[in-house]
């Protein structure tokens, strides 16, 4: 029985349609992906799903308010309120238990007049009864064992809700959801301020929990790891998919490889009958020519196939650098820092050092990084913990903290372009046209033309920086960045506010620069296509790892093996065993997915990956199907065609049972494959 329902439904904010005609269904442990560029209206959907805004058109049936949990993008809290008291409302129910509890033990040891003993033990079991079953001498527990995922500090417990960071606040949003027992979860960014180690125990959570999910995400090894179904909203349409985020791309790049050559075929179709209608309308064949012209006349057209509205960059460096772009020595960074000189005063190209001085080796160092050097060409990414000190170190890179300890050299014909986390390179009381005009010999038409690879197009040149969202900022930060001729980047969170096709834009041009990239990041994904190596910073120390994310967590995992790493001293453990790491990654075709597995038994996995797409076709078709029975269900509703609508809606059971049927099949063997994968793998 499906726990969710829509048919038809429209969404509009007043003359732009946001979407129409949409419907779906969910059904109990589902776990949907809802992907599509910004301003798709995914958001506006789930505001639907959680009853925030109304439905103009159509059908909804929903579960209960209460059974239904919603984390949106911003969130606010009641003044006052601790952490704890926050969460505690999670379980009002189970805390009403407790209390009855209480009291009746007090009244037990002492009744009250006019009742019994044998009433308040009777009632005493009954409620010790219910707090048992609503898992009552476990609920601290899992607060504790959900915060603790989420990275809150136990110390967090006590503080007001209100004085937390935005991150703060949104972890707060999500343990108490995670927490309530919704019968449908609903997570708009829900990784949003998540570092890795975070998203991956929600990655776990969500995939044992008792509830059905929808979420909207653009971090695609989240949705692989989450998924079992994904919707895609482009240009007011909705489709539908089996299978996570890399089954969906697959998917999709097929139906729109269909939808492409089904269009060529119809145009050409078109032309030679147009091309016979132009030669014969006079002629012999003149009443051949008018009936083919009626019958194009009825022709039901193919639409050309949608193109998404995506990034058109390319960064290309001028000069080539030395063989080592970057060295550290001895190197302690601090936050606190004395902010220094930045790349002020230095000479392009020429060698140059950012040194410790008296002031700042009077601070303690938040990370060391001992011995380590770039070699030209490289792709490192920095990832660990918010608050390890990620950034801070691309800030001592770049000069604009002084080290506490040691120094960093920077090499010889080495040219520095910098992407801040929070756009500090961006000018708020500019406009998206002095951004890129100002220091750059371009015209309004160049500059107009040079924008809209960056989606920028009419009036939005003329934007104030100041009013940018979050993913407009990106861009214009990422179309200042193109601008520049360096051949070292450095990288704060790239792929933030950027939805997954200017993300999968962006690791195209990345990955086709020919110098030198340093970049944080949270996104596993970004990583994996990218890295040749990976800084880790926790604990206090920088730790290297040659390879991609896929190969440094396979080691961690592989029995008696580690990744190597630096030690504590000044260089490599073990550095014989560790290859040089490749100038370039792999390219994207041929790099594993991050749900890949080693096998030893290729057959058996075969035969069950096999089934899993079969039965995923199937499911498409099935899908398909419907989708067509309900427009020829409306149709014939509009025209009043009551036989018809019997007939169809006879047909729309069958169907219906069918996919329902079908996809369990395809659940089961997707278990069976992962189950496969698994076994082998350990």
């Amino acid at each position: 029985m499906s726990l969710v329902s829509a048919s038809n439904l429209a969404r509009a904010y007043g003359a732009q349609d946001i979407f129409a005609d949409v419907g779906f269904e969910i059904h109990a442990r589902e776990r949907i992906a809802l992907v599509g560029v910004n301003g798709a209206g995914k958001s506006t959907l789930l505001r639907l799903l959680a009853r925030v805004e109304p439905v103009d058109r159509g059908a909804l049936s929903l579960p209960p308010r209460d059974r239904v949990g919603y984390l949106p993008q911003e969130v606010t809290f009641a003044e006052g309120m601790t952490l704890q008291t926050y969460l505690d409302g999670a379980f009002a129910h189970v805390r009403q238990l407790e209390a009855e509890l209480r009291n009746l033990e007090d009244a037990l040891a002492s009744p009250p007049p006019g009742v019994t003993i044998d009433e308040l033990l009777t009632r005493h079991s009954d409620v010790s009864l219910a707090f048992e079953a609503a898992d009552g001498y476990a609920y601290q527990h899992r607060v504790h064992e959900t915060i603790a995922g989420l990275g809150i500090p136990e110390a967090h417990l006590e503080r007001e809700v209100t004085t937390f960071s935005g991150g703060q606040r949104t972890r707060a949003a999500l343990a108490r959801l995670l927490l309530s027992g919704s019968d449908l979860l609903l997570l708009d960014e829900p990784t949003n301020h998540l570092d890795v180690d975070a998203t991956e125990w929600l990655e776990g959570f969500l995939t044992g929990v008792n509830a059905a999910v929808v979420v909207v995400s653009h971090d695609r090894y989240f949705l692989d790891a989450v998924a079992t179904r994904t919707w895609e909203i482009a240009d007011g349409n909705f489709e539908t998919y089996t299978g996570n985020y890399t089954q969906f791309a697959r998917q999709r790049a097929e139906r729109e490889a269909r939808k492409q050559r089904d269009f060529a075929t119809q145009q050409a179709h078109i032309a030679r009958t147009e091309a016979f209608i132009r030669r014969y309308r006079a002629g012999v064949k003149a009443r051949q020519a008018r009936g083919r012209q009626k019958q194009l006349d009825r022709l039901g057209r193919v639409g050309p196939p949608r193109t998404h509205g995506q990034m058109n960059l390319a960064i290309r460096a001028t000069l080539r650098a030395g063989d080592t772009v970057l060295a550290f020595e001895n190197l302690g960074i601090a936050p606190d820092a004395p902010v220094g000189n930045g790349l002020l005063g230095q000479t392009p190209g020429m060698p140059f050092v950012h040194e410790s001085n008296a002031q700042s080796r009077a601070l303690t160092p938040l990370v060391h990084a001992h011995e380590i050097e770039v070699a030209r060409g490289e792709r490192v990414a920095v990832v660990g913990p918010n608050g390890a000190g990620k950034t801070t170190l691309l800030r001592v890179i770049m000069g604009e903290l002084v080290p506490v300890r040691g120094r960093v050299h920077i090499g010889y014909g080495v040219q520095i372009a910098y992407y801040a986390q929070a756009h500090e390179q961006l000018d708020p009381k500019g406009t998206v046209m002095t951004e890129v005009t100002d220091g750059h010999a371009m015209s309004e038409t160049e500059a107009r033309t040079y924008l809209g690879r960056f989606l920028f197009t009419g009036d939005d040149v003329f934007k104030a920086v100041r009013a940018l969202s979050g993913g407009e900022r990106s861009r214009l930060a990422l179309a200042k960045l193109a601008l520049s001729t360096a051949n070292v980047l450095i990288l704060d969170e790239p792929t933030n506010h950027l939805d997954i096709y200017s993300r999968e834009a962006l690791e195209g041009v990345l990955d086709q620069f020919d110098g030198t990239i340093i970049f944080v990041s949270h996104d596993r994904f970004f990583i994996d296509g990218l890295s040749s190596q990976i800084w880790e910073v926790a604990d206090g120390k920088l730790t290297l790892h040659r390879g991609t994310w896929s190969e440094v967590r396979a080691a961690r995992h592989d029995v008696g093996r580690r990744p190597a790493k630096l030690d504590d001293r000044n260089g490599l453990e073990n550095p014989s065993s560790v290859p040089e790491p490749a100038r370039k990654p792999a390219p994207a075709q041929s790099r594993p997915t991050p749900a890949a597995r080693p096998t030893a038994n290729p057959r058996e996995v075969r035969a069950a990956r096999e089934r899993s797409e079969k039965l995923g076709r199937e499911l498409a078709k099935l899908e398909t199907d419907l989708q067509l029975l309900d427009q020829e269900i409306d149709a014939s509703s509009r025209s009043g065609d009551g036989v018809k609508l019997v007939e169809l809606g006879a047909r729309h059971v069958v169907i219906s049972e069918q996919l329902r049927a079908t996809e369990e099949r395809w659940l089961d063997a997707q278990a069976t494959l992962e189950a496969l994968e698994c076994v082998t793998a350990t």
